[in-house]
C-alpha cells in the first residue's frame, strides 16, 4: 500500500516540482479469515527542489501505537479469547501449525496494550493490565 502526498508533485509552500529522496516502509501482521498476511505501508519521502521544504504522507493509526499487530489479528485474538473461551498457549499453538511465532507473552502484550489504549481513549479507571 503506497501513500502518496494529497498535492500531488508540487510544493505546497511554493509549487515547485518536488523529488523522491527516501521513503518508510512499515510492515502490519494482519488476519484475513483463514491466513495471515504482512501489509506494507509505503510512505515515499519528498523534497521541493526550489525551497527543499520535505513532504511525507502521514502514517495511518494503528491500534497500537508503534505496533506490527493490525485490527484483524487483535479482533482474532480477543474474539478467541474472550468469545470462544480459547486460552492464549492454545492461540499461540495454532498459529505455530500455520507456520507463525507468536509466544503467549507477546499476544498477552498485545491485549494488555489494546486494552489499556481503549481504557485511557473512554476514561475507565482501572484497565485489566492494573488488575
Amino acid at each position: 500500500m503506497e501513500h502518496l502526498p494529497a498535492e500531488g508533485c508540487t510544493c505546497r509552500a511554493c509549487g515547485g516540482a518536488l523529488r523522491k529522496v527516501g521513503e518508510d516502509v512499515t510492515e502490519i501482521l494482519e488476519y484475513r479469515p483463514g491466513r495471515f498476511e504482512v501489509v506494507r505501508h509505503v510512505r515515499p519521502a519528498f523534497s521541493c527542489r526550489s525551497c527543499e521544504t520535505m513532504t511525507q504522507a502521514p502514517m495511518p493509526s494503528l491500534p497500537i501505537e508503534r505496533g506490527r499487530p493490525g485490527p484483524g489479528l487483535l479482533a482474532h485474538v480477543l474474539v478467541s479469547k474472550y468469545c470462544d473461551h480459547l486460552p492464549l498457549y492454545r492461540q499461540s499453538e495454532i498459529y505455530a501449525r500455520d507456520g507463525l511465532d507468536l509466544s503467549r507473552g507477546l499476544l498477552s502484550m498485545l491485549l494488555t496494550a489494546w486494552i489499556s489504549r481503549i481504557s485511557r481513549a473512554a476514561g475507565v479507571a482501572g484497565t485489566a493490565a492494573e488488575a
